[in-house]
């Protein structure tokens, strides 16, 4: 195998990887909801909610945010969205495509 097919591979099974590891971390999913919008408004929790709250939840997360008085505890983000992560797999694997093309029409 190519030294370019292996990358391209590899890109791909990382753009998988990625999403599928973060999601044992992410705080806020209401199944309830639609899919776009457990996408838009979960995310992973930078920072620890309350300790009594257990899990820590997107509005806990904002309510602690605006509870802040310092210019740096403001400015230090709260999560990580998880759409984020999600294009971050997208355009990994996207990449992984073009690698294992360009592999391919060098051959």
């Amino acid at each position: 195998m190519k030294r370019e097919k292996k990358r391209g591979l590899i890109l791909i099974v990382i753009g998988i990887c990625v999403p599928i590891v973060s999601l044992p971390f992410v705080a806020g999913f209401d199944p309830g909801k639609g899919i776009m919008k457990n996408v838009y408004e979960t995310g992973i929790p930078l920072q620890k909610a309350n300790e009594g709250a257990g899990e820590a939840s997107v509005a806990s997360v904002k309510e602690e945010a605006k509870k802040t008085e310092s210019l740096a505890e403001r400015l230090t983000p709260r999560m990580v969205p998880l759409r984020y992560i999600l294009a971050l797999g997208v355009f990994l694997v996207f990449i992984g495509i073009v690698k294992l093309d360009k592999a391919r029409k060098s051959m």
